[in-house]
């Protein structure tokens, strides 16, 4: 018996790791965003809630909070990474054998490191972190 061909599979981190903004990205994309616009986008608006006008005062206020710095990262790059690769299974489903490649990973994957590393400049250069 040969033992060399019974070698054991390697886990896939990559994969993991997609996976894993996927999943969270798709979490925050269907619970946690369309909450945020019902609060900031209707009951805002409606007189409902109390929220975040236009004016430049209250969205430096609201910019400084560490905390709002970080649930805007994560919902806007989460989303970016969901997006990027249900896009990229739904073109593998549809057969495009491209999908696949190196390449259009790449395309897909580093667009949304680009989307969230846009977000962290806006976010780090918007407003100082101030915690009162």
């Amino acid at each position: 018996m040969n033992h060399e061909s019974t070698k054991v599979p390697k886990p896939a981190i990559s994969h993991l790791i997609w996976w894993f903004l996927f999943a969270n990205g798709g979490g925050l994309a269907a619970l946690v965003l369309p909450v945020h616009i019902l609060v900031q986008g209707v009951l805002g608006p409606l007189g409902v809630v109390h929220v975040v006008d236009r004016n430049y005062d209250t969205w430096i206020g609201i910019l400084g909070n560490p905390i709002v710095k970080l649930y805007l990262l994560g919902l806007i790059s989460l989303a970016f990474f969901h997006f990027a690769h249900r896009l990229r299974y739904f073109l593998v489903d549809l057969g495009v054998p491209a999908a696949r490649t190196f390449p259009v990973q790449l395309i897909f994957y580093g667009g949304a490191v680009v989307v969230t590393a846009v977000t962290i400049w806006v976010l780090v250069t918007t407003a100082p972190i101030s915690f009162g």
